[in-house]
């Protein structure tokens, strides 16, 4: 009766999982980039539709000011922008930010104000993701 394994055969064994390991490591990193990519413009895409809503819903202006930190939807009061409602940035998930216009204001009718038009693109790694938005308040993910 044998108890226990060879060597030989737990040479073999690391040998063939260190193989797949180095396999599927490359695969695995494009594919986290892109999971990280994709839910981080999910989440601008996602500000975006809550500005314009509060705009809506409460007939005050509202601003979504964009930065690598944080996402905040501020909305307009008689004393000048009041905080309400703050997401964490794209840089919690290791996701880099380019933004043509940081701050996209909506009307209460849920219209962009001023130089609303704005792109978005986020990269982690080789992967990249898109956000427009419309001065009419149309917001696409590409």
């Amino acid at each position: 009766m044998r108890k226990g394994h060879t060597l030989l055969e737990l040479i073999l064994v690391v040998t063939i999982t260190g193989l797949c390991i180095s396999l599927t490591v490359p695969v695995l990193g494009d594919f986290l980039d892109w999971v990280a990519a994709d839910g981080a413009a999910g989440e601008v895409a996602t500000a975006l539709a809550v500005a314009r809503q509060g705009a809506v819903a409460r007939g005050v202006l509202s601003r979504l000011r964009i930065a690598p930190e944080s996402l905040v939807v501020d909305l307009r009061g008689e004393g000048g922008w009041v905080p309400w409602r703050r997401f964490p940035g794209p840089a919690a998930g290791g996701v880099g930010l380019e933004v043509s216009n940081p701050e996209v204001v909506f009307s209460p009718l849920g219209f962009g104000w001023g130089a609303s038009n704005t792109t978005v693109v986020l990269t982690r790694g080789g992967r990249e993701a898109r956000v427009t938005s419309s001065r009419v308040g149309r917001v696409k993910r590409w």
